[in-house]
């Protein structure tokens, strides 16, 4: 059995493993096909080329890059991109620095509401761009998580999860303590067009409901080449209601878990990992879009 994957990430951003280990995974899994799409980072892209030679498994350069388009958040995927491209590389540095800076906003915050956490020990990682699930990690150690026992009052062998957690202390007053770095749609759809690559939207269903459906032809238009029909967010009817939208306008169908890694069971997730039920099959249509990737 083949599988293809074209949404994953690795510790240059908010994933567990490094480009290496994730590949030697991919392969145990029965993938034969995949992309590293880490936020606002290229850097384990050729790391994992290397690996993926040795194990047969096709590689595509990719990047995933926050974007804002009116009211909305957007993850765009940057498919086939050129990894030296000049003004790519600027632009996710500086989203880089602006990442570590609302990073340290977010300690400060979590600090003030009586977590213990060394700044330090947070930045010693390899990620360019920290996310929620590392700084979490932190929550769930020593006298944070006696904090937060009691500030739920959990009783024995009840769990809590990580969307509990990020309402209670990622969450005040509505606003996001750990803010996004983000740069406007058309400025990433430039720069990923510049470095020969192909636009598709992310996991639509994260941002957009269906009454969202007339930004499609708009974004069409400025440069989107496809969108993520198939993934782990979408249940069955967002995979069906999305691919039609594409089919319609002639967008390419893309296939991606969001792969993190495996996830700790103290976290609460019903399952350890995306890939128990996240696997497509290699066919005709998905080959057409290995085609034009390549």
């Amino acid at each position: 059995m083949k599988y293809i994957d074209l949404h994953l990430h690795s510790y240059y951003s908010d994933g567990i493993y490094s480009p290496k280990d994730l590949v030697k995974k991919a392969k145990k899994e029965g993938f034969s096909i995949i992309s590293l799409t880490d936020h606002q980072v290229i850097d384990g892209i050729k790391e994992a080329i290397k690996e993926g030679k040795k194990y047969r498994i096709k590689i595509i350069p990719g990047v995933e890059i926050n974007t804002r388009f009116k009211n909305y958040s957007f993850h765009l995927l940057g498919y086939g991109i050129d990894l030296k491209n000049k003004e790519l590389n600027l632009v996710l540095e500086k989203m880089q620095n602006e990442r570590k800076k609302n990073v340290e906003k977010c300690i400060f915050q979590l600090k003030n509401q009586g977590f213990e956490i060394e700044e330090n020990k947070v930045f010693k990682t390899p990620s360019k761009d920290i996310g929620l699930g590392w700084i979490t990690s932190f929550l769930y150690q020593g006298k944070n998580w006696k904090k937060i026992k009691n500030d739920f009052k959990l009783k024995r062998g009840q769990i809590i999860t990580l969307p509990e957690i990020y309402k209670k202390y990622f969450l005040i007053n509505g606003k996001e303590i750990l803010s996004p770095s983000q740069i406007p749609f058309e400025r990433a759809v430039s720069l990923i067009k510049k470095a020969n690559g192909l636009v598709v939207l992310a996991h639509p269903s994260q941002q957009l409901s269906w009454s969202d459906d007339w930004l499609f032809p708009i974004l069409k238009k400025k440069g989107l080449d496809g969108i993520e029909a198939i993934s782990s967010h979408h249940n069955w009817s967002n995979i069906e209601h999305y691919q039609k939208i594409a089919k319609e306008l002639k967008l390419l169908i893309t296939i991606g878990s969001d792969y993190h890694g495996d996830l700790p069971l103290k976290w609460g997730f019903p399952i350890k990992s995306l890939w128990q039920y996240f696997k497509i099959e290699i066919n005709k249509e998905i080959k057409k879009l290995i085609a034009v990737l390549s």
